[in-house]
């Protein structure tokens, strides 16, 4: 196992593409806020009034993520993955399932999800690391990904800026260096 921890960032094209969904998203709702605006002070139809308030509420929040990400693509200083002597913390933005020890650990293999090449690190308890993530959105992530992959624990490389080669060889490294938890005798 290495002695330090080993830090992985965000892919730029990435953020770059998670910062222009954002920004069409802003647009999407906009124009339909503004095509229901029109239609709400022509016909007074509660639903046009219903998908304006929609829709202005849709541009607020898909502006507030696309702000987040903005930043997160011109200052990319914390990372989205830490590997080090305790275990792994993925800390990709809402999906990511934080701290995942190496005790708790069987397996690293490769699996697709969505037609996606992703590393899929198996653990003992999927259940346990579903029931402990501290946010909904990330405990339907988990388990979402623990029924497709059977494991919660799924690395996207594409969204991590290095080479999958090179971040699996590196997660192997960690797994195979610890030793296994010995439960003492009574």
């Amino acid at each position: 196992m290495p002695d330090e921890s080993v830090d992985f960032y965000p892919s730029r094209a990435h953020v770059l593409l998670l910062a222009l969904g954002a920004l069409a998203l802003v647009a999407l709702c906009a124009v339909v806020a503004w095509l229901g605006f029109g239609l709400a002070q022509t016909s007074g139809s509660r639903a046009a009034l219903a998908v304006v308030s929609v829709s202005a509420i849709g541009v607020l929040v898909f502006t507030g993520l696309g702000l987040i990400v903005l930043r997160r693509l011109l200052l990319p200083t914390w990372p989205v993955l830490t590997l080090d002597g305790d275990g792994l913390v993925d800390w990709l933005p809402n999906l990511g399932v934080e701290q995942v020890l190496w005790s708790e650990v069987t397996g690293v293999r490769e699996a697709r999800l969505a037609f996606r090449r992703v590393l899929a690190v198996d653990v003992a308890d999927p259940r346990a690391v579903v029931a402990r993530q501290r946010t909904v959105v990330r405990r339907v992530a988990a388990s979402v990904h623990a029924s497709l992959v059977g494991t919660p624990v799924v690395l996207k490389p594409g969204s991590i800026a290095v080479r999958p080669e090179e971040l699996s060889a590196t997660l192997s490294q960690f797994v195979a260096g610890r030793t296994p938890d010995t439960d003492p005798v009574a």
